[in-house]
């Protein structure tokens, strides 16, 4: 790598604008099931533009058939490795023209070309990348899914929720409706990433009528939940004070996945989140940890059976509790926006 191809980076946490509200206008809550389909890589170890596969492909029609027997339509959010991969184009592809999912563009910036910045865990977040490459990267991944799928995808999340003022910029150019790297009450500042500890749960518009923000829902539970923002990311920003105040019912942050949240706090975050009438509950997860061994949530066979009966438990919960799936095409049309 020649020493022109090397660019500073701004390792400061990336702003977020006073949001505009956006009322879907649904009578009853929806949810969205969004999947990081990416490639495997060593969770352990440094970011490589190489070392990695797409073998677990091979199990996701599983997840998929699960999806289909309750209604649901996920949303993969596919990144280059997944987007080069013929038979991961052939299976998810199939499920889009069967009307069983959607596909949606996920960057990965040290395995997305062009490859011209020096590779770091602050170059992993796009918007830390410069603004000309970072739009070569996404441009580059957005042309390959549409020559690759045969569609324009119309949902976009940041890899490792990198997302900038940048980001939103290029997603509209691209005619992409919805962004969906907000992970509300989590903060990356420390590594260089965006600060998302003050973001609202609602949807709201980045620009109104051509692209709304769909948060990843996050809540806080226990006595101290009311003031969450400020005793989490204030007062007991150390991971060990946030687990003694976990373990004593006081304050825990829960966000909507199968990765690390048990089961019945996964219930009870929904139940909290209807509480406070977060309008399109947005769960996710990696598409890695549906075969074993390739994240740190699903180590063997036991971790995957217990993966999927945390799904069974949260769809049959989200039904008792009549909250319905939805889809990328019905979220667009609630907005107003015709794609």
């Amino acid at each position: 790598m020649g020493a022109s191809k090397r660019h500073a980076v701004d390792a400061q946490p990336v702003a977020v604008r006073q949001p505009t509200p956006l009322d879907f206008g649904f009578a009853e809550p929806r949810f969205l099931v969004t999947v990081d389909t990416e490639e495997e890589f060593d969770w352990n170890g440094p970011f490589t533009r190489d070392q990695h596969g797409t073998t677990h492909i091979a199990a996701i029609d599983r997840f998929q058939q699960l999806c289909d027997a309750h209604g649901v339509r996920p949303a993969y959010l596919v990144d280059y490795p997944i987007a080069s991969d013929a038979f991961a184009v052939e299976t998810l592809g199939g499920y889009v023209a069967r009307g069983g999912a959607d596909v949606g563009v996920q960057l990965h910036p040290w395995v997305n070309p062009p490859f011209e910045e020096n590779i770091s865990s602050i170059t992993s977040y796009a918007c830390n990348l410069p603004p000309e490459l970072e739009r070569a990267k996404l441009t580059a991944l957005h042309s390959l899914i549409v020559e690759r799928f045969g569609f324009r995808p119309q949902i976009y999340r940041a890899g490792r929720y990198g997302a900038g003022e940048n980001s939103r910029r290029i997603l509209r150019d691209l005619g992409i409706g919805i962004d969906t790297s907000v992970r509300s009450l989590f903060d990356y500042s420390e590594q260089g990433g965006p600060d998302y500890a003050e973001c609202p749960l609602d949807p709201y518009w980045i620009y109104e009528g051509e692209l709304l923000e769909l948060p990843l829902t996050t809540v806080f539970s226990g006595a101290l939940r009311k003031m969450g923002r400020t005793v989490f990311s204030r007062a007991f920003s150390a991971s060990a004070s946030r687990g003694l105040l976990a373990r004593t019912a006081m304050l825990e942050r829960l966000a909507l996945t199968p990765e690390g949240i048990p089961v019945e706090k996964a219930k009870l975050a929904i139940d909290l989140a209807l509480a406070q009438r977060v309008p399109v509950l947005n769960f996710s997860f990696h598409s890695p940890s549906l075969a074993p061994g390739h994240t740190p949530y699903v180590r063997n066979a036991d971790d995957l059976e217990r993966f999927y009966d945390w799904w069974r438990q949260v769809f049959a919960h989200l039904a008792q509790r009549g909250v319905h799936p939805t889809h990328v095409g019905e979220l667009l049309a609630a907005a107003g926006m015709k794609r």
